[in-house]
């Protein structure tokens, strides 16, 4: 397995996204562990699958953030990397949770870096910026009250939804996965536009402060 050479854009994704969400789960004191070391492989194998899938309906050749967000959050679902340490029981969503969360993060890194890239490094330190915007904006979703006719959070019924694409298929007794890259593009791509906003806010709040 450790013969697979990862691509440059899952190397990128993995130092900076999942690899710093798998460190905290397992580092916070909680029942988690990565199911064995060969994971980063197995995740990068099926995420350059989404992505030359996507790739085969498309004119060009580099997929936008929304599919790249798509694309991971699959491959994340369908490796399965996190476990009870020792056994431990968790949430049957747990990986569901955590491919969300990278998929939104792919997101973030995406819209911090189009904000960096055109700043004016006269005045504003880029690192600095990195560094505040990191802390401060987190990606958000609709809230209870924005739902209509739902009882459940935005989020809870995300996970749910990511969770139910592992099904049986009927006679042969064996898993059906059924992901769609384009259906959980079109989300990501409505996460992002939910969360300008906010993200402007935020970072108009730290020009202020600089100032």
């Amino acid at each position: 397995m450790n013969r697979y050479n990862p691509s440059t854009t899952y190397k990128y994704l993995y130092d900076y996204i999942i690899g710093d969400l798998l460190s905290q789960i397992c580092c916070s004191g909680s029942r988690f562990c990565v199911k064995n070391e060969n994971i980063p492989y197995i995740i990068g194998q099926k995420f350059d699958q989404y992505r030359d899938r996507a790739l085969k309906n498309m004119s060009g050749t580099r997929l936008d953030r929304h599919k790249l967000a798509s694309c991971i959050c699959g491959a994340i679902i369908e490796a399965q990397p996190l476990e009870g340490y020792q056994g431990a029981k968790i949430a049957k969503n747990a990986n569901e949770m955590l491919a969300l969360f990278v998929g939104i993060n792919v997101i973030k890194f995406y819209m911090m870096y189009d904000l960096l890239h055109d700043l004016d490094t006269l005045s504003v330190d880029r690192h600095k910026a990195l560094e505040y915007l990191k802390e401060n904006f987190e990606m958000s979703f609709p809230s209870l009250n924005q739902n209509v006719c739902d009882t459940q959070t935005y989020q809870k019924n995300l996970q749910n939804a990511l969770y139910w694409t592992h099904s049986v298929c009927g006679p042969i007794r064996r898993e059906c996965f059924r992901y769609d890259i384009w259906a959980y593009s079109k989300i990501f791509y409505h996460l992002e536009l939910y969360n300008k906003e906010h993200f402007q806010r935020v970072y108009h709040d730290m020009i202020q402060k600089q100032n």
